[in-house]
């Protein structure tokens, strides 16, 4: 046994002292890849949001645009009486918790669980029993209908996939065209605690039958906020 080990960990060694034949990327690669996502991402809002919500659908999300945080809260409170849902969780302290209040309004009997009344591991607990979740994101990438959630942006990450329906508000300015233009927005030590969700949770591992929920939640509704 500690032969083939010794074999293998010579073999290892062996060839990182051989460089590789690989080539080095050539100088300004970056850039020449920036500027060929420009040309195949809308310029306008519009059509960046016209994108994201094409790409959003392929992957089984949800997509609705909205006008008011009144509209954003009547069609959750439809989703939830839809659904029979009683209990709702919530994380970030603004557009979701300005739309939560409203949320209450029209259904008292609700009840609203905040996550960061909870610590951990008492959070994970109470936060798995809810079926819903009413989430902030940071930025929403375009041509990958990607959300991105900034964890120094959030007092929780678990509302983000533990719960069974997942909504999420957007507006106008968190709108970006690819994830280079993301990650240039972003200072590094930011980027290096982030989650980035594209569509709802899904596998086809088991007979190639693609199952939504797996992993995470089982619907992902986006709402374009355009007040």
């Amino acid at each position: 046994m500690n032969s083939s080990r010794e074999g293998i960990l010579k073999k290892v060694k062996d060839a990182t002292a051989i460089s590789s034949h690989l080539p080095e990327a050539p100088a300004g690669n970056d850039q020449q890849i920036a500027d060929g996502l420009t040309t195949v991402t809308p310029k306008d809002y519009a059509g960046l949001r016209d994108q994201f919500k094409k790409e959003l659908e392929i992957v089984s999300g949800e997509f609705s645009l909205a006008h008011s945080q009144d509209a954003v809260a009547e069609a959750v409170v439809k989703m939830l009486c839809d659904n029979q849902y009683t209990s709702l969780s919530i994380v970030g302290d603004g557009v979701c918790a300005q739309i939560a209040d409203k949320i209450r309004s029209r259904m008292p009997n609700i009840q609203l669980v905040r996550a960061k009344d909870f610590a951990y591991p008492k959070r994970k607990e109470e936060l798995a029993e809810i079926p819903a979740a009413l989430v902030d994101a940071s930025f929403a990438v375009a041509d990958v209908s990607t959300l991105a959630v900034l964890y120094d942006d959030t007092a929780s990450s678990l509302p983000h996939f533990l719960p069974d329906c997942i909504f999420t508000v957007i507006r106008p300015e968190q709108l970006v065209a690819t994830l280079f233009e993301l990650f240039a927005k972003l200072p590094a030590e930011k980027a290096k605690n982030m989650v980035l969700i594209t569509g709802p949770s899904r596998t086809a591992d088991v007979e190639k039958i693609l199952v939504l929920g797996a992993h995470g939640p089982r619907r992902l509704i986006v709402f374009m906020l355009e007040e």
